[in-house]
């Protein structure tokens, strides 16, 4: 059964999902200069070339490192149903991937396995049906819903972004604490040189010197504590 499982896996889910994957993802590109293009037709709104180079320089030298930092890390969580998904609804680290990695937790299956391709891609559907349940419902009575709000509340919810990025670090940290004492340590030095000054001179401003040089420290701080055992495994 697990054969036949594992063939209907490879041989029909997989590509299909691919197939479709890639139509919708064409599909989106054009759909994204929507908000734009009715900007110039009904309001008139033509930014100056200055306007749109700073823009695009400053988009680009923030954008550059997620481009090659988000395959490399988000991968292995949401693989190829969910990668699909995730571009094209959006909010990969804030939203999909914690649902992910809620969802994988929940059902202790491993990332990348059949099951928890399966199971991150049911997530991250429901995660975006939720999200455009919610959405719909903030576009047509937002203004509403915050004014009845108190302020106790409407504080909280400038906290709402660094508690998921807290509680999927801590996730992270303890499923192998001997990496996390290495690694986050040296985020936090790369954050404070950061801070500092230290990577302006580089190209584009040097903004994603930081994220580039957490995420090779990881890589190789992996490879150093668990290269060997992972070849031991292997070779057995």
């Amino acid at each position: 059964m697990q054969e036949k499982h594992r063939q209907v896996y490879d041989k029909e889910y997989l590509p299909y999902i691919t197939k479709w994957g890639k139509i919708t993802c064409w599909l989106s590109i054009p759909l994204i200069f929507i908000p734009a293009v009715a900007l110039v037709v009904f309001y008139g709104a033509r930014p100056s070339w200055a306007g749109v180079m700073t823009g695009f320089i400053s988009l680009f030298s923030a954008m550059l490192a997620w481009y090659v930092v988000d395959p490399i890390t988000l991968f292995p969580i949401l693989h190829i149903p969910g990668m699909y998904l995730t571009y094209i609804a959006g909010n990969s680290k804030e939203i999909r991937a914690p649902a992910a990695t809620a969802a994988l937790s929940a059902a202790d299956a491993k990332a990348g396995t059949e099951e928890g391709t399966v199971i991150s891609c049911l997530a991250i559907t429901t995660s975006i049906f939720i999200s455009l349940a919610v959405m719909t419902l903030v576009a047509v009575a937002g203004n509403l819903i915050l004014s009845i709000l108190p302020q106790a509340v409407l504080s909280a919810l400038n906290y709402l972004l660094p508690a998921l990025f807290g509680a999927m670090c801590m996730q992270r940290i303890m499923m192998d604490y001997r990496s996390a004492a290495i690694v986050v340590p040296c985020a936090c030095v790369l954050r404070l040189l950061s801070t500092k000054g230290v990577f302006n001179s580089l190209p584009l401003g040097g903004g994603y010197a930081q994220i580039l040089l957490c995420v090779f420290i990881g890589v190789f701080t992996a490879k150093m504590l668990h290269g060997k055992k992972l070849k031991e495994v292997q070779g057995k």
